[in-house]
């Protein structure tokens, strides 16, 4: 989300009338490239977020409060020092730069006041948090540069600070439209106007430039200028299809872009757009972590499941183990002990003579009675491996439908909720976190059905809050959500059975499939078996409904 200069001139000046006569409390770190400032002023306590991640570089007010490490990292233990209890001095951008200087007066160890400045350079992958002391050298930084990565302007301490070099580009508020026409006649032909604009003008975000693309160039270019003259800097918000983005101009021209005035201001605006997308972002990561280790479990048991079949194969040819028993003591007498083999009629092959190898240490009862004992070695193997290739199986199962929860994750709450399932009792610390609140939906029929979103709410869901006659759905043998519809004594007419039914395979691992087998029974005849996974559960009586997974009827269905 590109922040333009005209963006951060309209914060500089927000911020420099709500930190005025104000003084630091606190400093944290939530994050490598974040520094967090409390403190309180004339309008009462504040947050001032600075970030120099790459994806969301920015400085303004936070009412969002993050959680802190348990040990600062060093340059905030530096701040501490060098900023600790200082008060607010005032704030200065350099002219169309995505720059700000915040100044701050404290006192050093021997009491005296000298002013520091801390710099946030808000310019993508090269953004930066610097401080910087009263003679202008640079104390430390966020991130270091030193001169094998940067030969122009390395950043270090000891350095004097130098601002970032220029990028040749025209001021938009300095020129004429006689010279915007001469720059615009030497635009090659196969260059789009938006990407001229960006590479001829500086402080303009691709958001603006796209729009004044849209409309006529030069009239939508000082319209918009004449509104940075005047200052009239208003905060908006930008909906498009790839998310929520921020300008201080509006878009007049864009088609495919919902521009609005914000009701707050852009430090507000900010912290929605940027706190939900990095929320996202979080989201996003914890989820494909989450599932390389759904996808590592089942993995794990397969390899196991398949050297367990192997096993089985095995134990299911005991017996030739038995006949050969059955076949020694048969012919003791014909035996002697010390013999390497014996060769005996088959009577369970017609009379044909079988060779059987011997342990010659042992006598001949012994060898027998050692087949015997293999023989039920392997009949109780085959039952044990019998059980655990279907506990097995019903493992796979269970991650299978962890995995296809996950990838309906949306809230930090949902995947909390997840988190906690996974966790084993005894490292869980406090008490669960409170359930979510089910999919709720409402059929056109008007009768109200819900899904859980995982497995415990699934649990929770058919086994306590159903009532017995209520109808439940869930996808036929695949891994999805439980589905329960609220009858209330009515009897639903076939229309919310398949809408519940399309809504049941939408929300399961095959919603890519044109159609889904979703069955269906009452709820009493729905059972968990003792000791079994969350989401577990069995099912008797039940039909089938041929179902086609419908995400646009979810959503129209869905009310909460």
């Amino acid at each position: 989300m590109p922040v333009d200069a005209f963006v951060i001139t309209a914060l500089s000046h927000e911020l420099n009338e709500y930190l005025h006569n104000s003084r630091i409390d606190k400093i944290h770190m939530p994050a490598r490239d974040e520094v967090h400032i409390l403190g309180r002023g004339q309008r009462g306590g504040f947050r001032l977020l600075m970030s120099a991640g790459s994806r969301n570089p920015r400085a303004h007010l936070s009412a969002q409060p993050r959680e802190n490490p348990d040990k600062p990292p060093m340059f905030c233990m530096l701040l501490r020092k060098y900023l600790g209890n200082g008060r607010f001095a005032g704030i200065y951008q350099p002219h169309l730069e995505r720059v700000l200087h915040f100044f701050w007066d404290s006192a050093d160890e021997l009491g005296v006041i000298s002013r520091k400045t801390l710099i946030c350079e808000m310019m993508g992958r090269n953004s930066n948090i610097i401080l910087t002391g009263q003679d202008g050298r640079i104390i430390d930084s966020i991130r270091r540069v030193d001169s094998d990565m940067s030969a122009q302007r390395p950043v270090l301490p000891g350095l004097f600070y130098r601002d970032p070099p220029g990028q040749g580009k025209n001021d938009p508020t300095a020129i004429t439209e006689q010279e915007f026409q001469v720059l615009l006649s030497l635009k090659p032909a196969e260059q789009p106007p938006e990407e001229w604009l960006l590479d001829t003008f500086s402080g303009l975000s691709p958001a603006v430039c796209r729009d004044l693309a849209a409309g006529d160039l030069q009239e939508s270019f000082f319209c918009q200028v004449e509104r940075i003259k005047r200052g009239e800097l208003v905060p908006f918000l930008l909906s498009a299809a790839k998310g929520a983005d921020v300008s201080a101009l509006p878009l007049l021209n864009s088609r495919n872009t919902d521009a609005k005035p914000f009701e707050g201001s852009f430090s507000e605006l900010l912290d929605v757009c940027c706190t939900n997308r990095e929320l996202h972002d979080e989201i996003k990561r914890l989820v494909q972590e989450m599932l390389r280790q759904a996808t590592s479990q089942c993995g794990k048991i397969k390899g196991k499941i398949a050297m367990q079949k192997k096993e089985l194969l095995q134990a299911q040819g005991r017996e030739a183990l038995r006949e050969n028993g059955d076949l020694l003591m048969a012919n003791l007498h014909n035996i002697k002990k010390g013999q390497p083999t014996a060769q005996v009629e088959d009577f369970y092959s017609n009379g044909a003579l079988r060779e059987i190898a011997l342990d010659p240490t042992r006598s001949p009862q012994q060898n027998a009675a050692r087949f015997y004992k293999r023989y039920a070695k392997a009949k109780n193997a085959e039952a044990e491996l019998k059980k655990q290739i279907k506990a097995g199986e019903r493992e796979i199962i269970y991650w299978e439908s962890v995995a296809e929860q996950l990838s309906r994750v949306q809230t930090k709450q949902e995947l909390q909720e997840i988190k906690e399932e996974l966790q084993p009792m005894h490292r869980r610390k406090g008490p669960p976190a409170r359930l979510s609140e089910p999919y709720k939906f409402v059929s056109d029929e008007g009768i109200s059905f819900r899904a859980g979103r995982n497995n415990r709410q699934n649990d929770e869901l058919t086994m306590k809050s159903a009532r017995k006659n209520d109808i439940w759905l869930h996808a036929q043998k695949i891994p999805g959500c439980h589905i329960v519809i609220s009858v209330e004594g009515k009897e639903p007419q076939e229309e919310t059975l398949v809408q519940a039914a399309a809504v049941a395979a939408y929300y399961s691992a095959a919603k890519n499939s044109p159609k889904v087998p979703v069955d269906y029974t009452l709820v009493k005849y729905v059972k968990k078996p003792q000791g079994s996974k969350p989401g577990f559960v069995t099912y008797e009586r039940f039909k089938t409904i041929l179902a086609q997974p419908d995400r646009d009827l979810a959503e129209r269905l869905r009310v909460e």
